[in-house]
């Protein structure tokens, strides 16, 4: 299939550039799932297409990549809320978690999808368990994604690493590289060093990275100490655990010592502003983090503590953040936030050829309308990209090179369908719980 999107402007994304760059009156052609072009129509070369699309002069985009987040925890939207974390996952998260089935995380995991998709995120990288079924919708729906089978140890046994090891086995490059995984260890807290050594061991032999919960709360850190006599990141970098790929999420309770170890070994920092709000577990110096040359990606954590998988929240209050708690307006630009929510996002889910609209790259492109009345008036497109899109305004979802969603419509799934099932799982699964009748 070849395809032409027309009529658009184009940012091609940002990397290292320290302004967002606008193509106007712009082309891209589309081979398969890759780039062939991307720029001024005028200097397009010819391309014969079997399928045009009329961007009716909408915003063309890299795709967003959610670098944090529990899908099928959908079926749990706002439960909980307003408790603090400790709380919060044992009174509410895991007792609720004992009582989910196949179907439920599959019914959880469809929603979330379709949540996802709408909102014009593209690739998402989640840590969760009865991965098999999100992995089945990931398939279904042409999203891409990174999984990772959550392992929590607390007694050496390491009892859980064997079936994330066996996921990872049968999912990794499945549905033409849409699926790529990681190992993934919960957290210090949750593992033993022997579990995390055998994480490490196995994300050598297999080549992918690490994925774990890092210093989200005040406890996080202050219990890692008292275990071990340091911080979180020195105990990681002591086991070598970050001689391997690794992205940490939440990174809110970090020093200078403890960001610069992650910026010497090029750690991906999952910054996940809306839950640590939500969850009054802080705020995480994202600028100190940049200034450092830490590698900041963004993600929403699952919709139990978020409400919602809607990235253009992160991206907003990503900059809004450091700006008003360093009292600076000039910390974190409008590059660097999008560079986090796109490309960053794709070389930590281990894409060379992700994030960027350039020829040779994957066709993850999303379609914005700026001619809405909260883009209104479209002079100021980098403000505007990142103060003032809302979820609404994107007007096609398009992965590996095949439109999942325009003008409101799903193509690859039954949104109606989908909702309904959500809804019936769901409350069986508080009734199961006894939290519902």
């Amino acid at each position: 299939m070849r395809t032409l999107i027309t009529n658009i402007v184009l940012t091609p994304g940002v990397t290292t550039e320290t302004t967002i760059p606008f193509v106007y009156d712009a082309q891209i052609q589309i081979d398969d799932n890759r780039i062939v072009y991307a720029g001024p129509r005028a200097e397009a070369p010819r391309f014969e297409a079997d399928k045009t699309i009329d961007g009716e002069g909408a915003l063309a985009m890299p795709g967003l990549c959610n670098l944090h987040t529990h899908t099928p925890m959908t079926m749990m939207r706002s439960a909980g809320s307003d408790l603090p974390l400790e709380r919060w996952l044992n009174e509410m998260v895991w007792p609720v978690e004992k009582f989910l089935t196949d179907d439920s995380v599959k019914a959880g995991s469809d929603l979330g999808i379709l949540e996802m998709l709408r909102c014009g995120t593209t690739s998402f990288n989640d840590m969760y368990f009865r991965m098999d079924r999100l992995a089945e919708s990931v398939v279904d729906s042409g999203i891409r994604a990174m999984l990772g089978y959550g392992v929590i140890d607390f007694d050496g046994s390491c009892a859980d690493l064997e079936p994330g090891i066996e996921f990872a086995m049968k999912w990794q490059h499945a549905a033409n590289d849409r699926i790529r995984v990681n190992i993934a260890p919960h957290s210090e807290a949750a593992t033993t060093e022997v579990l995390l050594l055998r994480a490490k061991a196995v994300a050598e032999e297999m080549q992918v990275p690490l994925h774990i919960h890092i210093c989200e709360t005040s406890l996080d850190r202050t219990g890692c100490i008292d275990r071990h006599g340091i911080t979180p990141a020195v105990y990681l970098e002591k086991l070598g655990l970050l001689d391997v790929p690794v992205i940490a999420a939440h990174c809110v309770w970090m020093d200078d010592q403890d960001i610069g170890i992650f910026a010497k070994h090029g750690v991906f920092i999952a910054h996940n502003p809306v839950s640590n709000l939500k969850l009054a577990s802080g705020i995480a110096p994202i600028s100190k983090m940049l200034n450092a040359g830490c590698h900041v990606t963004l993600g929403t954590d699952g919709v139990a503590s978020n409400n919602n998988l809607n990235l253009w929240e992160e991206i907003k209050l990503m900059p809004l953040l450091q700006k008003g708690t360093l009292l600076d307006p000039t910390v974190v630009t409008p590059a660097q936030t999008l560079a986090a929510a796109t490309s960053v996002g794709a070389k930590a889910l281990g894409y060379d050829d992700l994030g960027l609209i350039k020829e040779g790259y994957l066709a993850d492109i999303i379609l914005v309308d700026v001619g809405d009345m909260n883009m209104c008036p479209a002079t100021e497109m980098e403000g505007n990209l990142i103060y003032a899109v809302e979820s609404r305004n994107v007007k096609m979802t398009m992965v590996d090179g095949k439109v999942l969603y325009h003008n409101g419509k799903f193509l690859t799934m039954d949104e109606k369908k989908i909702v309904e099932t959500a809804h019936k799982e769901a409350h069986a699964l508080m009734v199961r719980a006894g939290r519902a009748k």
